[in-house]
């Protein structure tokens, strides 16, 4: 957060917790000396990312990387297994792990006329299936196959014609 303290921060999450936004938008606003509605907009960005974390008593750190996965997964269309995946990993009730991965799917950015999905900032997705990969290897090594036996067959035509 520019401008802010980590106890500057931990204050506005205490008060995001305890449903005072007026007051967090206020912290913000004094500590960083922006206009009141963007000190709105970003105390609304970080109660959203608030939300979207587990109970804090369900797990002692955040994982960036199980939340990349469920991302993933729900760009996917695939929310029943990042369900699955949330509920084993923290150990919730299933109805717990649902919302909360709805919670997450509700901060995923899309636009509403195209609703894009989730694109990993490193590329391509670190959590595609193995079997896509390897099926893309098949395709590119039959490819790579076919277009030397066609060379070879013209080489030999062109040897076969010549006398």
């Amino acid at each position: 957060m520019p401008g802010l303290t980590p106890d500057q921060v931990q204050r506005i999450h205490h008060l995001l917790h305890d449903k005072q936004l007026l007051q967090a938008v206020k912290v913000y606003r004094d500590a960083t000396g922006v206009s009141l509605a963007e000190a709105k907009e970003a105390v609304e960005e970080m109660a959203q990312n608030e939300y979207a974390k587990p109970p804090s008593g369900v797990r002692s750190f955040d994982d960036p990387v199980l939340e990349s996965k469920i991302r993933s997964l729900l760009s996917k269309g695939k929310k029943i297994e990042a369900v699955k995946i949330y509920r084993e990993e923290y150990r919730t009730s299933l109805n717990e792990a649902k919302n909360a991965v709805d919670r997450v799917e509700a901060s995923m950015p899309r636009e509403p006329a195209t609703a894009k999905s989730y694109e990993p900032a490193i590329g391509q997705d670190p959590f595609a299936d193995e079997d896509e990969t390897g099926r893309r290897r098949m395709i590119i090594v039959g490819v790579a196959l076919i277009a030397g036996l066609c060379g070879l067959a013209v080489a030999l035509s062109i040897l076969l014609s010549n006398p």
